[in-house]
C-alpha cells in the first residue's frame, strides 16, 4: 500500500494519526513518518494495520514478506 492508501484507509476507519500516536505513545509526526516510510516502527505499523483491518504484511509487504531464499532460512 502507498502512504496515501494508508491515510485513506485510516480516514475510512474513522481513526486519526493522533489516535494511533496516543495508542502507541509516540508523536503524531512519528506516525506520519512511519506511514511515509521515512522510519520503521514495528509497534506503530502493527497498530496501523490492526486499525485498518489488514495484516501488517499486506500493508508493508516489502518489509514483512521475506524471500524464502534468505540466508537466515534453513
Amino acid at each position: 500500500m502507498t502512504p496515501l492508501d494508508i491515510k485513506i484507509e485510516l480516514l475510512r476507519a474513522g481513526i486519526s494519526q493522533a489516535d494511533i500516536a496516543r495508542e502507541c505513545g509516540v508523536s503524531r509526526s512519528q506516525v506520519n513518518r512511519v506511514i511515509g516510510n521515512l522510519c520503521v516502527s514495528d509497534h506503530v505499523r502493527r497498530t496501523i494495520a490492526t486499525a485498518i483491518g489488514k495484516g501488517v504484511e499486506n500493508v508493508w509487504p516489502e518489509y514483512y514478506q521475506r524471500s524464502t531464499d534468505s540466508a537466515c532460512v534453513r
